[in-house]
């Protein structure tokens, strides 16, 4: 969906949005995403930006979209990351994953529809291209199953 823009988004999310009463709110929806560093950048730079400059930025936005919740993972030590790839035959580390918690698919879908929506998605993806390699990273909605705490 690179390139796309929140009102291309807002259609692309309500065409695909499983059929429900609009009277019946879905369970909560996480964003998922994955994000690896632009290559100009070191660590450092990268770590610095997305926590001190878009975090505050994200949480504005993030709040117009009628998120809940917003967390920043950050990958830690990558000597032992490099360790777990290899004990598991995987790939790279990802140098972090940000969870968004929103009440439902609807709401989703519903909050990107509007103009002040259409403007914080635009934000957002404007910012995140002076910190990320978005064609390798990945954005997803779950539907979170917890397991264990």
């Amino acid at each position: 969906m690179a390139g796309t823009t929140a009102a291309g988004l807002g259609a692309i999310l309500a065409s695909h949005a499983p059929e429900a009463d609009a009277g019946t709110p879905s369970d909560p929806v996480k964003l998922v995403c994955a994000i690896r560093r632009r290559a100009d950048l070191s660590p450092a730079q990268f770590y610095d930006y997305w926590l001190n400059h878009h975090g505050p930025l994200a949480v504005e936005q993030i709040t117009v979209l009628g998120g809940y919740r917003y967390v920043q993972s950050h990958t830690a030590d990558p000597t032992q990351n490099l360790l777990l790839a290899a004990a598991r035959g995987t790939g790279e580390a990802f140098d972090g994953i940000v969870e968004v918690w929103f009440p439902s698919e609807q709401a989703v879908i519903a909050a990107f529809a509007t103009p002040a929506g259409v403007e914080a998605n635009d934000r957002l993806t404007q910012d995140e291209q002076n910190f990320i390699d978005l064609a390798r990273s990945s954005y997803f909605v779950t539907n979170e199953h917890v397991l264990l705490g």
